[in-house]
């Protein structure tokens, strides 16, 4: 076995180091103190070559090596990031097989101090929360994001111009940092990360290789368990000196500081056309737009939390988000002869009754479901309401427990009290427990129910 193409030294029997590997672990190639490296090499490879051939084989490699301008790096400049070649396997519940999942790693350019963690795919939602949490754990942003060209990042790389991810370019935006992408087939662009890549999988994701995950986060406990020490082991040409020590004396106050708040990954719809019911549908549920809208382009952004709609650059409608099929409508979305139809509809007056207090609800139970005369119910359900904007909600409460008193539910009735306010007079005992709203009411919940299975 030969170890390198062209070169004259064979191979004895036994395990041969990546010698490219080596040159990047060893600082000063041309006066390498490799035996350390051999023995954390030979930690790996029990079997493998002696340090005597370690030796021979990577001074004949170095000798090879064409001259090389060292990269310098100022503090807090630059943050340099890519993905593992080797992933993990995490044996979900239910499946036979183990699910693998990918690992990032992110090295700041001065200390090297680094970051890893561990997500499900290499897709731009994984990509940008991986960046959140490496600035998290640095407690601070790069001025300078140097990732490898994959899709997450870079749209096109061609020779007089870069396209980025739109996407990324928002969250660079938003921690106020620059892209800078390293160029194509030129590897000393990435050669920080890639050495830290490497030493990843030799200390970390080595160290992991025996346990079984069943679960991500399981994983990335693991590996945040594992960084302090990673970052602590001291370099070796640098005796008193480690990614943590150049890390915390001089990088992390170079760092530019995080935002307020984190970013959050959202996914946008552009130049969605508005329904004639004044909704626009994302992800199987349909959330109100004001209706003056109706027909004209908007766009859509959501996030876990939230579904927001954009017209013209700006906001018109914020709803939380939801992850069943239905609808959620604002009501100052609808037209004014549409809101009162909403609000006269007996679950929203129940709705409202909950809302203000049991006498209200008491009355409007009583209008809404015990009167035999429906249509005259309906008015007087409808004309409490309109009470409610002369008097406000806690009056119209007060009168509504006090017509409880003596026995009534007129609506005549109800409106002289507010009129004449005999409820105000001193020496007004208190209310008796009798008036209480009744235990069986029925709620807005029961209308509302009655509703979505009507086939009418």
């Amino acid at each position: 076995m030969v170890f390198l193409a062209g070169t004259a030294l064979a191979s004895p029997p036994g395990a041969y180091p990546d010698r490219q590997e080596v040159l990047h672990e060893v600082d000063h190639p041309r006066t390498p103190e490799d035996r350390p490296v051999w023995r954390e090499w030979r930690t790996t490879e029990p079997d493998g070559i002696a340090y005597s051939q370690f030796t021979a084989s990577y001074r004949s490699f170095v000798q090879q090596q064409p001259l090389a301008m060292r990269q310098l790096h100022q503090p807090g400049d630059k943050l340099f990031l890519d993905f593992s070649g080797k992933t993990m396997p995490i044996y979900l519940d239910g499946q036979s097989e183990p699910r693998l999942a990918q690992i990032f790693v992110g090295v700041l350019g001065y200390s090297s101090y680094t970051f890893a963690c561990a997500v499900w795919s290499q897709r731009i939602e994984d990509w940008m929360h991986c960046h959140v949490q490496a600035f998290n754990f640095f407690a601070g942003v790069p001025r300078l994001l140097v990732p490898d060209n994959l899709k997450a990042a870079v749209i096109k790389h061609g020779k007089d111009e870069v396209q980025l991810n739109l996407i990324y370019q928002q969250l660079a935006h938003h921690y106020q940092a620059i892209i800078l992408p390293a160029r194509p087939r030129r590897p000393k662009d990435k050669g920080k990360v890639e050495a830290g890549v490497k030493l990843v999988q030799r200390w970390l994701l080595a160290a992991l290789r025996h346990r079984r995950f069943f679960s991500l986060a399981e994983l990335n406990q693991a590996i945040l368990e594992l960084l302090p020490a990673f970052n602590q082991r001291p370099f070796k040409r640098q005796p008193g000196s480690s990614r943590h020590s150049l890390f915390v004396e001089v990088e992390q106050p170079a760092l530019q500081p995080l935002p307020i708040h984190a970013y959050e990954h959202a996914d946008w719809r552009f130049k969605v056309r508005m329904r004639s019911d004044y909704l626009v549908e994302y992800d199987n549920h349909h959330y109100s737009v004001p209706s003056r809208l109706v027909q004209q382009q908007v766009d859509v952004r959501a996030t876990g939390e939230i579904v927001e709609v954009f017209h013209n650059h700006l906001r018109v409608s914020s709803h939380a988000r939801q992850y069943v099929s239905g609808i959620s409508v604002q009501p100052e979305h609808r037209p004014p002869n549409h809101q009162y139809y909403a609000d006269s509809e007996p679950a929203a007056l129940l709705a409202w009754g909950e809302r203000v207090g049991p006498a209200l609800l008491r009355h409007l139970h009583y209008h809404l479901t015990e009167r035999t005369d429906v249509a005259n119910g309906h008015k007087a359900a409808n004309a409490l309401r309109k009470e409610a904007r002369i008097h406000g909600d806690a009056r119209l409460e007060e009168a509504c427990a006090y017509a409880l008193t003596i026995k009534t539910f007129a609506l005549k009735s109800l409106q002289s009290i507010l009129r004449e306010q005999p409820d105000k007079r001193p020496g007004l005992k208190s209310l008796p427990s009798s008036t209480a709203a009744h235990e069986n009411l029925r709620g807005a919940h029961y209308f509302a129910d009655e509703k979505d299975h009507s086939t009418c």
